[in-house]
């Protein structure tokens, strides 16, 4: 149980950060609006989105934040659950999960409280290729999503390794085969 706690303290102290960085972002950034920090390579640029990733769907005359919202919410609440379910032991999926959950739930607060999520972390490359603007939540869920996925790879490369021991883990029972 302690080491299923340590997981939630991951999520809290992401999540912490984030809330922390926007806020300082709101501060610092909206009125000068960028600072420059490595030039050519890496600047603090406050922007807001009303979309998703790559600001999908900003646009909309639908009611997005609040559909938005709700979807996070349900992903929120899957991906907890999700942890809840992951042994402790698999210490990958388990830091991909409170990665996940930290990251939802930022970008989620940022929905409910302003209609729109608050980014400023800019890399750029001479200004000629550009990545959308984000922020530690987006950074989190990126993060935790190849973790995730590394551990889905591996996974499946020890089921192909070894069908019997596979099986022995994805049933929850740690077994010796010799």
């Amino acid at each position: 149980m302690l080491l299923k706690s340590g997981y939630l303290i991951i999520t809290i102290v992401i999540l912490a950060i984030d809330q922390l960085s926007k806020y300082w972002a709101v501060i610092s950034l909206k009125p000068v609006i960028m600072i420059e920090v490595i030039p050519g390579f890496f600047r603090f640029t406050y922007a807001t989105n009303r979309g998703v990733a790559f600001s999908l769907f900003a646009d909309s005359e639908m009611n997005v934040p609040v559909i938005f919202a709700v979807i996070s919410i349900i992903a929120a609440l899957i991906v907890l659950l999700y942890l809840a379910w992951t042994p402790a032991e698999r210490v990958l999926s388990s830091t991909a999960l409170a990665l996940l959950l930290a990251g939802i739930v930022g970008n989620l607060i940022d929905r409910v409280r302003l209609g729109e999520v608050i980014d400023f972390i800019d890399v750029h490359l001479a200004d000629k290729y550009t990545w959308p603007t984000f922020n530690i939540a987006d950074s989190a869920i990126c993060i935790g999503a190849v973790l995730l996925a590394i551990e889905m790879i591996r996974d499946e490369r020890a089921a192909r390794a070894n069908p019997v021991a596979a099986s022995a883990v994805d049933s929850g029972r740690i077994e010796t085969i010799e």
